[in-house]
């Protein structure tokens, strides 16, 4: 072998991983665009919010290897990109590895809690009535000042059965809302549940859609702050148990055929196009409001996505605020899928505590936030 073979060999490979340098960049930008650009004009480009995470993570691998090669330059290329996309990065991940989190109760403090229950085990088969009791204990003990529940089921005959006036009673909430967003069967409904020891005033059930709502009300907090809170359930990416199965199948199988994809990238963009066109009337109905506010619930959709930089907008997220990590509140098919999402104005709160710890009682895990609640003084 001559002198200049190896020497080729050695360009070809650098060449190469410049040009896959390049391409992690492009795939960057294009993540960075799906924050901001509507799914209802381009929903293939909202499929990149998906993989962000890998993204940066990719980039930041051409930094550390061009560091370790003699093309030192080359470091600038993944390095101009993630400086270019770090509104986005720092919505992804969250560094309070050794935040304290405060949860205790105390005077000027409110706290806050938002969990899709999955029907309160209404899809659970054979029905157990321990189930049920570990679930009504397991919201008492959560001892939120205010609780939303997407997903909650009641008989269409009476909202207060099975689990309503249980919950009232357990936690000492003085209101109680629910919207059917949906049915189960021809007895029952599925919908959005709050329950709070604040009176809601001036309460409303925006309709964004047939089967899609956006709950309102304003909230007096000690030190006479009013607050006007929401509570959200956009839609899902519409994947079956089949779906979910599937996936689940691929993740430890290696080799299964991956035909499937395609209509899972179909139904993604579908879904994100749907959420697009929510989340612009939802924004529009939140701008109006003439306190400060608070909005949570099941967003279906990821950090960094259309849906989550418009809601969000100028608040605050609970998550990046007290969290570590990416975070997950969605507990199957991935480890770090982080849909609900809980959003808030520095003039009003200010997390203390936060918490969103496993739970086999429903395929998401709850968020529950501690708030000191902001007085004038501090305004």
């Amino acid at each position: 072998m001559t002198h200049e073979q190896p020497g080729i060999i050695r360009k070809l490979i650098s060449h190469t991983f410049l040009l896959l340098n390049l391409a992690a960049v492009i795939w960057l930008a294009l993540c960075v665009a799906s924050s901001f650009i509507s799914p209802a004009h381009f929903s293939l480009l909202a499929v990149f919010c998906i993989t962000t995470p890998i993204a940066i993570i990719v980039n930041l691998f051409f930094v550390l290897f061009w560091l370790f090669t003699s093309k030192k330059l080359r470091i600038l290329f993944s390095l101009a990109a993630l400086a270019a996309s770090y509104k986005v990065i720092t919505t992804v991940f969250a560094l309070n590895f050794s935040a304290q989190q405060d949860m205790s109760r105390k005077p000027g403090t409110i706290k806050i809690m938002s969990w899709n229950c999955h029907g309160m085990g209404v899809f659970n088969r054979p029905h157990s009535k321990e189930f049920d009791t570990e679930l009504l204990e397991f919201i008492k003990d959560q001892d939120a000042d205010i609780l939303c529940l997407p997903e909650f089921s009641t008989p269409k005959d009476n909202i207060l059965k099975p689990f309503a006036s249980r919950i009232i009673k357990n936690g000492g909430y003085i209101d109680y809302r629910f919207k059917d967003d949906n049915t189960l069967g021809r007895t029952l409904y599925l919908g959005t549940a709050v329950f709070s020891r604040y009176p809601f005033r001036n309460y409303v059930a925006n309709k964004l859609d047939e089967y899609m709502y956006m709950m309102q009300g304003d909230v007096e907090l000690p030190g006479k702050k009013i607050v006007r809170v929401f509570f959200v359930h956009l839609n899902t990416f519409g994947l079956s148990d089949g779906d979910k199965a599937y996936i689940e199948r691929v993740k430890s199988a290696n080799g299964e055929d991956l035909s499937r994809s395609r209509s899972f990238i179909w139904k993604f963009q579908q879904a994100f196009k749907k959420r697009a066109e929510l989340t612009e009337k939802a924004v529009k109905i939140i701008a109006e409001s003439p306190y400060p506010v608070f909005i949570c619930g099941d967003f279906n959709d990821l950090p960094a996505s259309y849906t989550y930089t418009s809601f969000r907008g100028k608040l605050g997220d609970v998550f990046l605020a007290k969290g570590a990590g990416l975070g997950r509140t969605y507990n199957e098919i991935s480890p770090t899928l982080r849909i609900d999402h809980m959003f808030y104005d520095p003039a009003a709160l200010k997390p203390i505590g936060f918490l969103c710890n496993y739970t086999h009682l429903s395929d998401h895990n709850p968020l529950i936030a501690n708030f000191e609640i902001v007085t004038k003084a501090q305004d």
